[in-house]
């Protein structure tokens, strides 16, 4: 018994500890106040670690601020935690190590995922309604069908007419039936969902096509696009401006695209730049980045100002992601009310036609 209460209480070890973004975001910031203020940052984490509630957050702030006690560089302590400190997070921490600019860095570093924060949490609000749409629909279809399909069907079977039932209506009480069986109905619908989650969730991170699919999509193309542009454009200007290779920039970037086609197409970027390329000429040989992008970079090169052009563009697809999303929220909502109509109605013209052929008769 003295042996399971002791493996209980073990920490969990320091690689599977995660924090959350707005967490890492607070920790650049209080680590940029205090870098900035000159303060020794192994005393400022000790006080910040008794203010943090959340106890894997306080656990890699403890760790941190002994290993920087005891004289272990900031980098190297970070890479203890590959589940809380990407590894984009620590070259670019450790390129202003080096530089000697890591207040500057600090504060770029928690503009950066305060700003991809912000972009996926507008990717999210965007999609989060047709979700919503999607199981409200089906449980006011499934209440029709459990609760108003059953006395309809007693209804058709006292007048003796279930044999000359339209198809439509057949396999709405087929449906109900289905359902009302819950033994079977509810065990074979969670398989086909979780199933079918889980093949989405495997083709989504293995198949380009299908990543290459979802930026075609009508209404959502544009925006998912506009969001791994900003993705791309964000994390390349972060990590070239602070002294980090061109190659490992474009490493470091394809990990964080999200998307495998993109992801893909920047390996061939860094292959190219690998053989003595230039990484804007690369750039105008694939689809994915639109003409006025490559122009701006191509250009850019050219003038030593590829960094700036990075950021800039950046900017300008932070600004298509918003404009997106809120183009999206609006064209969606009478959809998916026309998608509710449409559904339920057609459930209730199936329970009704019968009626109606009875009355012509």
């Amino acid at each position: 018994m003295s042996e399971v209460a002791e493996n209980r209480s073990m920490p969990a070890p320091k690689s599977a500890i995660k924090i959350g973004a707005e967490q890492l975001v607070f920790f650049n910031r209080q680590l940029a106040s205090m870098a900035r203020l000159n303060l020794p940052l192994s005393r400022g984490l000790k006080s910040l670690a008794k203010e943090v509630q959340d106890e894997n957050f306080r656990a890699v702030i403890e760790s941190v601020q002994k290993d920087l006690e005891q004289g272990v560089p900031l980098k190297d302590t970070l890479l203890k935690f590959p589940g809380s400190f990407p590894k984009l997070y620590i070259e670019i921490l450790s390129a202003g190590e080096a530089t000697g600019n890591l207040t500057t860095v600090l504060d770029q570093l928690a503009h950066y995922y305060e700003t991809m924060d912000i972009v996926d949490n507008r990717l999210a609000t965007a999609t989060v309604y047709p979700k919503f749409v999607g199981a409200f629909t089906a449980l006011l279809v499934s209440y029709i069908l459990l609760l108003a399909v059953p006395e309809f069907e007693k209804m058709f079977a006292a007048r003796g007419s279930l044999d000359t039932l339209p198809f439509l209506t057949k396999l709405v009480i087929g449906a109900s039936h289905f359902l009302k069986a819950w033994y079977i109905s509810i065990p074979v619908i969670l398989i086909v969902i979780g199933g079918g989650w889980a093949a989405i969730r495997w083709f989504r991170s293995q198949s380009e096509i299908y990543d290459r699919f979802i930026l075609r999509l009508p209404l959502f193309g544009t925006l998912f696009k506009s969001v791994i542009l900003a993705k791309v454009c964000g994390t390349m200007g972060a990590l070239l401006r602070n002294g980090v290779s061109m190659v490992e920039s474009l490493n470091l970037t394809g990990r964080v695209s999200g998307n495998v086609a993109v992801k893909n197409v920047i390996e061939d970027m860094k292959r190219a730049v690998e053989n003595g390329e230039r990484m804007s000429a690369h750039c105008g040989k694939v689809d994915i980045f639109p003409e006025t992008m490559v122009w701006k970079l191509q250009t850019a090169e050219d003038r030593g100002i590829i960094e700036e052009a990075f950021e800039e563009l950046a900017r300008q697809y932070e600004r298509e992601v918003e404009f997106n999303s809120q183009r999206v929220s609006s064209l969606l909502g009478p959809l998916m009310i026309l998608f509710i109509a449409v559904t339920a109605g057609l459930v209730v013209i199936s329970l009704y036609m019968p009626l109606f052929n009875l009355q012509g008769k």
